[in-house]
């Protein structure tokens, strides 16, 4: 009887030991620089434990939360994602806080104003000179660069550039050293060509970045406000940070 009596003092200071002590935990999110709370934005810690959103304090609570180190990550609209380490334990003040950055403004494109509105993009649509693709149609292609979706969904020719970019050119280049790059306007603005500027790379620009997109293969197809700088075409781009 002794030795069971031993053996179950045992397992129950070897289970002491070894528990975790737990203790709620409180994150609050505010805009970096200032006080501002960050509201509605989902919480998550150590990858696994979805915390919640965040309340109208910027708030949000974890409930028996293991003390000692853990990683919070947080996402929300208008915010780069943060993710930062913290400890709990019965001796760290509550609420804990977390500075989250706003995302910095896009900065206007460097070219120059063509005339053309996105307003106007249905009108231009049903002339049907050019391929068009609306919002719909290019939220089925999410994932897909746009260098990989004009050459298949618009059978487009895209040109390699000097460092491997992707560039869209005319159907019929000059020659195959010296391809004829299609105009590009991006939200209005033509910035290719423009002084200084190279195509930009559609290996980098996204689908499901643009709210509607226009290409005209040939010159003759070309909008009138582009007239004096298509004489390769023109790929028109409308995104949805400028155009929602």
């Amino acid at each position: 009887m002794l030795r069971l009596i031993c053996a179950g003092i045992t397992i129950v200071s070897a289970h002491s030991v070894h528990a975790q002590d737990t203790h709620e935990v409180i994150i609050r999110l505010h805009r970096a620089g200032d006080t501002t709370a960050i509201r509605n934005a989902p919480v998550t810690v150590d990858h696994v434990i979805e915390a919640g959103n965040t309340d109208s304090t910027g708030r949000v609570r974890i409930p028996d939360l293991e003390d000692g180190g853990h990683i919070v990550e947080a996402v929300a609209t208008g915010y780069e994602a943060m993710f930062e380490s913290f400890k709990s334990g019965p001796n760290i003040k509550q609420p804990i806080d977390f500075e989250m950055a706003p995302v910095p403004p896009r900065a206007a494109p460097k070219g120059e104003a063509t005339g053309l509105h996105f307003a106007d993009f249905e009108r231009r649509r049903v002339r049907a000179v050019g391929t068009f693709f609306t919002h719909a149609q290019l939220d089925k292609a999410t994932g897909r660069p746009l260098s990989n979706f004009l050459k298949v969904d618009a059978t487009a020719t895209i040109v390699p550039g000097p460092r491997g970019e992707s560039f869209v050119a005319s159907e019929s280049p000059a020659s195959a050293a010296s391809p004829c790059y299609a105009a590009v306007v991006r939200d209005g603005i033509r910035i290719y060509p423009y002084t200084g500027a190279t195509p930009p790379d559609l290996d980098k620009i996204f689908t499901e970045e643009l709210a509607a997109l226009e290409f005209y293969r040939r010159p003759a197809l070309v909008p009138a406000e582009l007239k004096d700088a298509s004489a390769c075409g023109a790929l028109v781009i409308w995104t949805r940070s400028g155009n929602p």
